[in-house]
């Protein structure tokens, strides 16, 4: 049922992101076509995922705000709000979509599989070789509409039976004086018995045959809570070694229980199946009843659901999917970080050589976003650069510059950018003359903690290269005392 529901949904998700690639004409389709970049692995998907993006954004208002938003602003330096939202969603959306689609087909496909069962043809099971071993079988069985869970002792395939020589005896004496348990005789049973599973000091088997009114339990309990009178049952004991077994059947006086219709049947049925197993012994299948008291039984066997398998598998992925996209976002955080940090003291530096050369604060700044641009093709993005372009605009768009290089120190979220921006905002509202003396103390701590910050890498990777060491060192033991016992 599962893998249908799956298979259908596959085909309906497969159509509506056909249709959306193929159909969707609407205003929304081509601010997707300009965000998405180019990037091929976006395949079939992203015209579905945006459409889904569009109708959310136009008719619930669907939008990046707060915390969430300053967070993405870290990550797409320069974008708006809109931008990020359908940048960001997009890539997530298809790598989910792709996702989902997979799980399902999945699903899907697992319903075909069937299944090697050991039920054949409805009645039968086939026994294991004359070297095998005895086997149980679970089955559920239905009898007159009532389904029920058996378990069915398979015993292996077996030659005609042959006499031997040895006598059971000793095992039937054993058994005699201790199945009562705690008993005083069998007339008078209100105690569990001991049904002994083996024989002290000898390989004869032990195997207990129990009534078919389930008062006596296999473990020798007795289930006689509701019983009201005395009630003659019988246990029968069968000693085997090889090929012989011999029996001692014992008389016990119990108080019956009360039984329905149905508890009657299952009796029935069991002794059914019981004479089939001892009538069968020498044959290849054992057949199960097929009617107890002129009622059909019908069987299925009991088999590991794949399809339900899959299914949770699938959705551990679809989570697993989403969470580990969250975990990419913050380790671009982290990376931007680190980025940032390791860029402040060339970038201090950089600065406090552009303003001892004469220029003003932001002639210095567009210097650097000049060259930084220039050179931006060869090299990989940086953050501090990319979010000093953004300031820049922002100066260019009328706003003043101590409210820009605020902001830029606050986007960066570092406190050593806050420090920098700082000082030079101090020096455009008050006019202090010594700022390239402050400017070049903070390039020297900077380079300070540079070092500081490489020697504590530095001792982290020692820390990470201990294990490694240890095991070769053992293989060197290894390797040394292989040497020394192979040459004595």
């Amino acid at each position: 049922m599962v893998g249908e529901i799956c298979f259908i949904l596959f085909f309906l998700f497969g159509g509506y992101f056909l249709w959306a690639d193929r159909f969707w004409k609407g205003s929304g389709r081509k601010e997707i076509v300009e965000r998405k970049e180019n990037k091929c692995w976006y395949g079939i998907f992203v015209f579905g995922v945006g459409f889904l993006l569009v109708t959310g954004r136009r008719r619930f208002g669907m939008q990046l705000r707060g915390e969430r938003l300053e967070t993405m602003k870290k990550i797409y330096v320069g974008r708006g709000e809109k931008n990020i939202f359908f940048i960001h969603y997009l890539k997530t959306g298809c790598v989910l979509s792709a996702v989902i689609m997979l799980c399902l087909l999945g699903v899907s496909l697992s319903g075909l599989i069937v299944q090697k069962g050991q039920l054949l043809e409805g009645y039968f099971l086939k026994r294991e070789d004359f070297m095998g071993k005895e086997k149980t079988v679970s089955l559920s069985a239905n009898l007159d509409g009532e389904e029920k869970e058996v378990a069915i002792e398979v015993p292996n395939k077996r030659y005609d039976t042959k006499e031997l020589t040895q006598k059971f005896q000793e095992a039937k004496e054993y058994v005699e004086h201790s199945y009562l348990g705690g008993n005083i005789s069998p007339e008078q049973v209100c105690k569990p018995l001991f049904l002994a599973g083996s024989i002290p000091e000898s390989c004869i088997e032990v195997e207990w045959k129990l009534g078919a009114d389930g008062v006596i339990q296999k473990d020798g309990s007795l289930f006689n809570e509701d019983l009201n009178e005395s009630f003659q049952t019988e246990i029968t004991v069968v000693f085997s070694y090889d090929d012989r077994e011999e029996s001692l059947t014992k008389q016990l006086t119990i108080l019956p229980k009360k039984k329905s219709e149905s508890e009657l049947g299952w009796e029935s049925w069991k002794q059914h199946l019981e004479r089939n197993q001892e009538e069968s012994l020498t044959k290849e299948y054992l057949e199960l009843p097929r009617k107890v008291e002129g009622k059909e039984v019908y069987y299925q066997e009991k088999k590991m659901s794949v399809t339900n398998i899959v299914f949770g598998l699938s959705l551990f992925g679809i989570i697993a999917v989403y969470l580990l996209q969250e975990e990419k976002l913050r380790k671009e955080l982290s990376v931007r970080e680190k980025e940032l940090r390791g860029d402040y003291p060339e970038f201090v530096e950089y600065f406090v050589l552009l303003i001892g050369a004469g220029m003003n604060i932001k002639g210095a700044w567009e210097r650097i976003v000049r060259d930084y641009q220039e050179t931006k093709q060869a090299e990989k993005t940086h953050y501090v650069y990319e979010e000093m372009m953004v300031s820049l605009c922002e100066m260019e768009n009328g706003m003043s510059e101590a409210q820009a290089y605020e902001l830029f120190g606050k986007r960066t979220g570092l406190l050593q950018y806050m420090k920098f921006c700082t000082l030079i905002v101090q020096n455009l509202r008050k006019g202090s003359e010594d700022l390239l003396e402050l400017l070049e103390y903070e390039v020297t701590d900077a380079f300070r903690d540079r070092k500081e910050s490489a020697r504590t890498l530095g001792e982290e990777a020692g820390t990470k290269l201990l294990m490694p060491m240890m095991i070769m060192l053992v293989v060197v033991f290894a390797i040394i005392l292989y040497a020394a016992f192979y040459n004595m």
